[in-house]
């Protein structure tokens, strides 16, 4: 899932160059900024660290990676140091940067606008069951039921999508 307009060019290039069959999830109206640099490279499976830190990895898809970005900023003047992690491509999941993060870190979160099951965590949660000693993993999502209706920053906020939501399940779960 793309994270900004840049991204969706990126991604869209990338599966016209492919083999294989892909399937590109869109987010319709987040009018986020561009989180990524004009000249990065994008490549199916290998997601884009665009933070660096010591304590916790967050790693995020679509939309929800500005919303991470602004989470970790506000973790960070509570001395929290978060990684954020760009994971465009859910399949094939990068392997490498999930036992990166488990190598280094306490706790890992995964934030997703979608369903916690069977999505971007999910992924994570059954990639990191095959390391020995993995740490703890925080999985931020839509719970499993029919959501109503309502604006696109309201349906967020409802959902713990948003980046003060984000950084309140966090902190909540450093304790």
């Amino acid at each position: 899932s793309p994270s900004d307009s840049l991204e969706t060019v990126k991604a869209l290039e990338a599966s016209v160059n492919s083999n294989k069959s892909i399937y590109i999830r869109l987010t319709g109206s987040s009018n986020n900024p561009i989180v990524n640099g004009v000249d990065y490279k994008f490549e199916i499976g290998k997601s884009i660290q665009l933070r660096e830190g010591k304590d916790i990895t967050i790693f995020s898809a679509g939309a929800m990676v500005y919303n991470c970005l602004e989470a970790a900023k506000k973790l960070n003047e509570k001395n929290i140091s978060c990684s954020v992690i760009n994971m465009h491509t859910i399949k094939p999941i990068d392997k490498e940067a999930i036992k990166k993060a488990c190598d280094e870190n306490k706790i890992i979160v995964s934030v997703e606008e979608h369903n916690v099951i069977g999505g971007l965590g999910s992924a994570i949660a059954e990639y990191k069951a095959t390391l020995s000693n993995p740490p703890k993993q925080l999985i931020i999502g839509v719970d499993d039921f029919y959501s109503k209706g309502g604006s696109y920053k309201f349906l967020q906020e409802k959902h713990g999508l948003s980046s003060d939501k984000i950084v309140d399940n966090i902190l909540q779960n450093l304790k």
